[in-house]
C-alpha cells in the first residue's frame, strides 16, 4: 500500500516564491509571490498564490510564514486572509517593531527596489495588524527552532544567524522611527536576502531545503552537518549566480532542485552557469523550473503549469505538474 507522507507545491507566481506544504491535514505557506499586476498580466500560466489556493478548496492555512521583506515573498499575502483562516503567522523579526503606527516613504531619487521593498515593508505591518484584529497568534521563528508539522514531519530553522537577525531589526527601528527612514530603507533592502529564513523540511528519507532568497555565500559552517541528507533544494534568490556554491551543494545528494524565476529570466535569473555546474555535481538531478515552459537544455514542458508539486509517498518522490 503505497503512503503518502507529504506534498510540496511551488506555485508559479512568476519572479516569487510561494510555497505550499501539506501533511495529513496540516497546511502550511511559506511566502505569497508578488501582488503586482504586471507580475500575471499576459501569462496564462502564472497565477497570484491567493487564487491558486481558492481553486484548490483549502479552508485554513494552519501556519503561514514570512521569509523575508521583499515583494516578490510579501506581496501576495494579504490576498490570502481573504480566502482562507489562517492559524498562525511566523516570521524572523520581532512582530513589535512593525506596529509602531509610523508612515513610511523612501526619497524618489532612490532605486525602484527600494519603493518595492517599502512597499512590502507596509503590507507586512497591514499583515501584522490584520493578525492582532483577528486575534492571529504571530511569533518569532529563528535559528535552531524545529517545529513538528504532523506525525514525522520535521521544520528546523537554519538561518538567519542571530547576529544577522538584530542587525536587520536595528535598521527596522530606524525606519520606523526615524524622521527621514531613507537612508534604513536602502540598508534593509540591501540586507534583506541575508535576513531571510533557510528552511528544512525532514520527511522518512527526504529532505528539502527551502532558501528564500538566503544564498550560500552566508551560510555558517555550523550547520552543514544538516545538509547532508537534503535531497531535495529550492534553489535560493531564483537561480542568480549568487544560488551556488560548489562545496556546499557537493554535500547533499541531490535529486530534483526548483526554480522559482520567471520566464523571461529577469535580473540573471535561472542562469545557465548555476545549471551547468549542478549537473557536474550532480549529473542525474532532475531540474524543475515553475515558469518555464522550454528551456533546452535544462528542462522542457511545452504545456505550462500553474504549479509543480512533489509528492513524497512510501515509494519515493514523484513530480506532478498542475494545469
Amino acid at each position: 500500500m503505497v503512503r503518502c507522507v507529504l506534498e510540496v507545491t511551488f506555485i508559479n507566481v512568476g519572479y516569487g516564491d510561494a510555497i505550499l506544504v501539506e501533511s495529513n491535514g496540516f497546511t502550511l505557506l511559506l511566502d505569497g509571490g508578488s501582488a503586482l499586476t504586471g507580475e500575471f498580466k499576459d501569462f496564462p500560466f502564472r497565477i497570484p498564490a491567493a487564487e491558486y489556493i481558492k481553486q484548490t478548496g483549502l479552508s485554513k492555512i494552519d501556519l503561514m510564514i514570512l521569509s523575508h521583506i521583499h515583494e516578490d515573498h510579501i506581496g501576495g499575502l494579504e490576498a490570502i486572509f481573504d480566502q482562507v483562516s489562517v492559524g498562525e503567522i511566523r516570521l524572523p523579526y520581532d512582530p513589535a517593531l512593525f506596529l509602531k503606527g509610523t508612515t513610511l516613504a523612501a526619497a524618489r531619487s532612490v532605486p525602484p527596489s527600494v519603493h518595492l521593498f517599502t512597499s512590502a515593508l507596509l503590507a507586512t505591518i497591514r499583515i501584522l495588524e490584520l493578525a492582532k484584529h483577528q486575534a492571529i497568534p504571530v511569533k518569532v521563528l529563528q535559528n535552531g527552532d524545529r517545529i513538528l508539522l504532523s506525525s514525522g514531519i520535521e521544520l528546523d530553522v537554519l538561518a538567519p544567524s542571530f547576529e544577522t537577525k538584530q542587525s536587520f531589526e536595528n535598521l527596522l527601528t530606524e525606519a520606523l522611527t526615524a524622521e527621514d527612514s531613507t537612508k534604513a530603507l536602502l540598508d534593509l533592502d540591501r540586507t534583506a536576502n541575508e535576513s531571510s529564513l533557510l528552511l528544512k523540511v525532514s520527511a522518512e528519507n527526504t529532505a528539502l531545503l527551502l532558501s528564500a532568497d538566503h544564498c550560500p555565500d552566508k551560510w555558517s559552517p555550523e550547520f552543514f552537518s544538516a545538509l547532508q541528507n537534503v535531497n531535495v533544494l529550492k534553489l535560493p534568490h531564483h537561480g542568480q549566480k549568487d544560488s551556488i556554491s560548489e562545496e556546499v551543494f557537493s554535500k547533499m545528494p541531490l535529486t530534483h532542485v526548483i526554480t522559482t524565476a520567471s520566464s523571461d529570466r529577469r535580473y540573471h535569473s535561472a542562469n545557465p552557469e548555476v545549471y551547468n555546474t549542478l549537473l557536474r555535481l550532480h549529473p542525474n538531478v532532475t531540474l524543475l523550473f515553475t515558469d518555464e515552459r522550454d528551456y533546452p537544455p535544462y528542462f522542457q514542458n511545452p504545456d505550462g503549469a500553474r504549479a509543480i508539486k512533489l509528492v513524497i509517498d512510501s515509494r519515493g518522490i514523484h513530480t506532478e505538474f498542475i494545469r
